[in-house]
């Protein structure tokens, strides 16, 4: 096993209720992939919004935010419920609000309405991001855990592509309402998994080192050696979500606004451009156990911030970009992204603290993500209504290289003292 691996979880205990640790990975991929669907959902209603609700591109905007918002507060208390409570009860009730929240944010008749039921499906993706991960740590055999994981994560790049498909060919046929059947389309595709996932378990591992009082997960996540490692955590998953949900969630209005196509193409361009993310994770699911989670996560924080840096200084500088080459210079960001910290900085946390504070854990470190996913689409929002989109695209880029300077720390560094080339 690669020695960047900051903990073993434990073995599942003979006669655990959690079954069979494939269906958990299963169920756990089923919900990302659902969740990420709801995330890129909103993102092609953004362009239509502009013109049926005649609202800024910085108003619109608040709808991703609004999303990010929600991501953080259930990311937060969910990974302590699930330390306190268990796990099995949250990813029933993470699924029911992607149901409610998808019927809402669809029949919405004005942006505030909307605004709320935005909120709401954030705090089912956040729910589902904290307890998930542990979930399957503590229920998968330790020298397979990591592709597994890494297969989950893998699931979220096709929720994404499916949104921006699914959301471009709806846009096309129904030019009104056709944002309004994407959100919905989100709502009925979870309606299987809240059937599925009421058949499982609670995990053995954390019945085990259950403890009793939150107050007592809480000391326990504070303690000196773990407040450190986890704020390591915290930050580079804030640098990469800058970025990632930053930029997913303004990707298809950034091409209509650089490409000048319509709302219907800017969708579809946009999956054209996340394609690239299926065999990169694809690659990571192969590699993660022989590489390192080190490695990938530095790389693929370097090739993101190069492209995307390289993407922003264009647009400042040429006044027309041909589609090719801003597509092909996104491609290369999604590419390396996927390839490494898309998936190590969810990975890499739910395996490093043991179960009474894995869920907590998973919580905080995530919401540092949503924070950086809300400070990427706000300030986005902001340098492209001052200095145009090549403006926000540096900012994604130079969170990028933050993210891999701090993959790098030693000592004190989420990886530990070691290397990353000692091996």
């Amino acid at each position: 096993m690669p020695d960047d691996v900051p903990a073993a979880a434990p073995r599942p205990a003979a006669g655990s209720r959690a079954g069979d640790w494939r269906l958990q990975a299963a169920l756990a991929g089923a919900g990302i992939l659902i969740g990420s669907y709801d995330l890129g959902a909103i993102s092609v209603a953004f362009a239509p919004l502009e013109v049926r609700w005649h609202l800024t591109n910085a108003v619109v905007a608040t709808l991703g935010t609004a999303t990010l918002v929600g991501m953080l507060v259930g990311s937060l208390v969910t990974g302590l419920l699930a330390d306190r409570l268990g796990r099995r009860a949250l990813v029933i009730a993470d699924v029911i609000l992607f149901v409610l929240s998808a019927a809402a944010g669809a029949s919405a008749g004005d942006f505030a309405v909307l605004t709320i039921a935005r909120l709401a499906t954030g705090v089912a993706v956040g729910m589902d991001f904290a307890v998930v991960f542990p979930f399957v740590v503590e229920t998968a055999p330790a020298l397979k855990r990591g592709r597994a994981l890494a297969w989950i994560m893998w699931a979220a790049n096709f929720g994404t592509l499916l949104a921006y498909g699914a959301g471009g060919l709806l846009l096309h046929e129904l030019p009104v309402n056709g944002w309004r059947a994407a959100v919905a389309l989100g709502g009925l595709l979870a309606l299987p998994l809240l059937l599925l996932r009421g058949r499982v378990g609670e995990p053995a591992a954390w019945r085990t080192a259950r403890l009793e009082r939150t107050g007592s997960i809480l000391r326990a996540v504070a303690s000196r050696a773990r407040r450190r490692r986890l704020s390591a955590f915290t930050l580079t998953t804030f640098c990469y979500q800058v970025g990632d949900q930053g930029l997913g969630l303004v990707l298809p209005l950034m091409l209509v606004t650089v490409l000048g196509a319509s709302a219907s193409s800017g969708a579809v361009d946009a999956a054209v451009v996340k394609a690239i993310t299926i065999p990169a994770s694809t690659l990571t699911v192969i590699f993660i156990e022989r590489l390192g989670r080190r490695r990938l996560q530095f790389y693929g924080f370097l090739g993101r911030a190069l492209a995307f840096l390289a993407l922003g200084l264009l647009l400042i500088a040429v006044a027309h970009l041909s589609a090719l080459l801003v597509g092909g210079l996104l491609a290369v960001g999604y590419f390396f992204g996927a390839a490494g910290p898309d998936k190590t900085t969810v990975i890499v946390p739910a395996e490093a603290f043991p179960s009474e504070i894995r869920g907590t854990s998973q919580g905080i470190s995530q919401a540092g993500g949503r924070l950086g996913g809300i400070v990427g689409v706000s300030a986005y929002g902001v340098l492209a209504q001052l200095a145009g989109p090549g403006a926000g695209m540096i900012l994604f880029g130079a969170a990028a290289l933050i993210g891999a300077g701090l993959t790098l720390l030693p000592g004190r560094g989420a990886f530990g003292g070691r290397s990353m080339l000692a091996r």
